[in-house]
């Protein structure tokens, strides 16, 4: 008769795990385990990545941005709303790059260790972590609809798009206000 590790015959009915089991599904949970911190490591790197590159690369759109302007001076109302949608882009630019510096410091922290976060910022599960992102993508998407608004040509309808950032902000405010209750 073959012995069951999980079952023993000994009368007791409780099951028992024997994670000292070699080989099968212990085995790769106690490998997947073991090698978590190093695949959010990876995950950790590769959004701090993203996030300094967006940080740069919004920085030297604002630098590009303010030379365009002081160069092609002009006074025209052109110039100045092109100007205004640049500087609304690089706002964007930078707002999607601080969710990847949190999304970066908040699996750190959750999974890895003890983060060097901002005050204001408190993740202690991924609910947090979501809650924290999704307030972000508010407040791009209000960015997003600002500079179309600001920048919107007479002939183009801007009800549209309004409607649709208008419904993506009241999802999201749905969602957290039954997170939260």
């Amino acid at each position: 008769m073959v012995q069951d590790n999980v079952n023993p015959p000994d009368g007791n009915k409780e099951p028992q795990n024997d994670c000292k089991a070699e080989g099968g599904i212990h085995s790769f949970v106690r490998s997947l385990a073991l090698s978590s911190t190093w695949l959010f490591s990876l995950a950790v790197i590769g959004t701090g990545i993203i996030s300094v590159v967006l940080f740069v690369y919004g920085f030297l759109l604002s630098i590009f941005g303010v030379f365009y302007a002081i160069v092609g001076f002009s006074v025209d109302i052109h110039v100045a709303k092109a100007y205004l949608a640049t500087s609304i882009e690089v706002i964007d630019i930078f707002l999607v790059a601080t969710v990847f510096y949190l999304i970066s410091l908040g699996l750190y922290e959750l999974f890895i260790a003890k983060a060097p976060l901002p005050g204001w910022v408190q993740i202690r599960s991924l609910d947090d972590l979501k809650t924290k992102i999704l307030g972000l993508t508010v407040i791009a998407l209000s960015v997003i609809f600002l500079g179309a608004a600001l920048t919107l040509i007479k002939e183009t309808s801007i009800l549209e798009f309004g409607a649709a950032v208008a419904m993506m902000i009241l999802a999201i405010s749905a969602y957290l206000w039954v997170k939260h209750e």
